[in-house]
């Protein structure tokens, strides 16, 4: 394959992302990394300085699935084999840390261009691996082309 016919082929792929956050207002990120043994792939307390420096409205600790060209279900998967040890500590962490405000996984989506309508059906069994800990699901849904106008230059 031609290498512009291959930059081509990449452009036109579904964007796919999916991370675990556990965040509040005046949570501390290292409090939740030592409870759980697990480092975050990101994280940032009330303030910090984050992307592009812009400052962090809460405290957060946050997981990402793999690779935005992994299925929906390969990174949902990763990210429950990175917790299983500590599943039972996060689901305590998640009822009783009063300095948790929300859990929620972000499953997100930026289906090719000139992709009309794009449909998505999760397992529910996999689902309920994150439901049964306190984990909300949160779908962001991302039209590229107005994505890419709305970025454009940052």
């Amino acid at each position: 394959m031609k290498r512009k016919a291959r930059a081509k082929q990449r452009r036109t792929r579904e964007w796919r992302l999916v991370s675990l956050t556990i965040a509040g207002k005046y949570l501390d990120p290292k409090k939740v990394a030592k409870a759980l043994d697990v480092l975050p792939d990101s994280s940032g307390k009330l303030g910090e300085l984050y992307r592009k420096g812009r400052k962090s409205k809460q405290g957060f600790w946050a997981l990402q699935g793999g690779p935005t060209t992994w299925r929906t279900e390969t990174q949902m998967k990763n990210i429950l084999k990175r917790i299983a040890p500590a599943k039972h500590r996060l689901t305590e962490l998640i009822k009783e840390d009063k300095t948790v405000e929300r859990a929620y996984l972000t499953i997100a989506f930026a289906p090719p261009k000139g992709i009309p309508n794009a449909g998505y059906c999760f397992d529910a069994e996999l689902m309920n691996e994150f439901t049964s800990i306190g984990i909300d699901i949160a779908l962001s849904i991302q039209i590229r082309e107005e994505w890419e106008r709305a970025f454009k230059g940052n």
